[in-house]
């Protein structure tokens, strides 16, 4: 058996963004949040019907009132009650939940806030949960069932330093039951890294950080770069790591092929996947190199357009069709044989760095 992703450009958001929070209910794409132009942090949503067996129009109930809209179109959703930059989320139980972030109103520091907008219901209005246990921006989120799981992160200040909180943390949102630690991360602090929960086991693979101090412990394996003196100033981690959630127990497992920076996402309870992102190879010299790309349509810098699986039966690394250009900072939803992602970190002033890329890929196994 071999996972195939065949990917497509999908309706372009209707604004500039990176970093949001995302997710899937009832066939409606959610996304919140986020960063957008002009480098501000953004309160808004847009919501789109990507389910192609809905015979009616989609629809969602916002604020008390039933909305209907075509399919393969964006429409807004409710304003977030606060505006979360650099946020995370995922759709659990019904509704999508939007952890964490940063806010100029905070000094430009991480938050806590977790705000959750319950589809299920009659109202469709914003509902705050408990907040996450340790402020974070980029923190990555990810859901399994009812479960919203929560883990890393960083603050702006120090710039894009990796919070020293190694705690996975977990909440039964069906119950509203609160935060609890399933377990702690054994690795160094780092953030962006995949996170996903395959077969009752929990993936951590990749991350970065640039640490307060430099990089001590440098290791040939990890992905580096070097200040204007000479120093290690940043790591990306070309690492993954598995935890039975049964027993809490941690095991290192081979080098992934990248030192990945990105989101992962669960196939068939069997692949984990890792799409485009703030990625590097690194040589067997110990040399590494962060991949980027250029998009001449759209006329700006990207990242990495690379897809890669992981096959948790073999443990085997495979490379798949690439993205159609390259894509950061994004964020990943499934539903049933299909797969987006939303957002782009590029690089381009005039844009703010960011762009609404959105992509669809469908599932296969061949």
């Amino acid at each position: 058996m071999t996972l195939k992703i065949t990917w497509k450009k999908g309706p372009v958001y209707p604004a500039l963004i990176k970093g949001p929070a995302a997710g899937i209910v009832g066939g409606c794409f959610l996304v919140a949040g986020g960063m957008s132009h002009p480098w501000r942090e953004v309160e808004y949503g847009f919501w789109m019907g990507v389910d192609e067996k809905i015979e009616t129009t989609p629809s969602l109930v916002l604020n008390g009132q039933q909305i209907k809209a075509p399919a393969g179109s964006w429409h807004p959703l409710p304003h977030l009650p606060i505006g979360p930059g650099w946020t995370s989320g995922a759709a659990v139980a019904g509704g999508l939940a939007v952890v964490g972030g940063r806010r100029e109103a905070a000094g430009m520091r991480s938050t806590s806030d977790v705000w959750f907008l319950d589809l299920s219901g009659v109202q469709g209005t914003w509902e705050r949960l408990a907040d996450r246990p340790a402020p974070a921006m980029v923190a990555t989120t990810i859901a399994d069932g009812d479960l919203l799981y929560t883990a890393f992160g960083t603050d702006w200040q120090p710039h894009e330093h990796a919070l020293n909180d190694r705690n996975i943390y977990r909440m039964d949102v069906a119950k509203r039951s609160g935060w609890e630690v399933v377990t702690q991360f054994p690795g160094k602090p780092r953030w962006f890294a995949g996170v996903t929960v395959c077969n009752g086991k929990l993936y951590v693979i990749g991350g970065r950080d640039k640490p307060v101090g430099g990089v001590n412990d440098i290791q040939p394996y990890n992905a580096h770069r070097l200040d204007s003196d000479g120093s290690t100033v940043y790591v990306a981690f070309r690492e993954a790591w598995v935890c039975d959630l049964e027993t809490g127990q941690w095991k290192e497992l081979e080098r992934p092929p990248r030192a990945f920076g990105c989101e992962a996402f669960t196939v068939k309870d069997r692949w984990i996947v890792m799409t485009g992102g703030d990625s590097s190879v690194v040589y067997p010299e110990g040399v590494s190199v962060a991949i980027k790309s250029y998009e001449y349509e759209l006329d700006f810098l990207c990242y990495s357009d690379e897809v890669w699986a992981l096959d948790t039966r073999t443990n085997k690394w495979s490379c798949l069709d690439p993205l159609p250009y390259g894509v950061c900072s994004h964020r990943v939803a499934t539903w049933n044989d299909r797969v987006f992602t939303i957002g782009n970190e590029i690089v381009d002033n005039q844009r703010s760095n960011a762009y609404g890329t959105v992509f669809e890929g469908i599932i296969e196994i061949v």
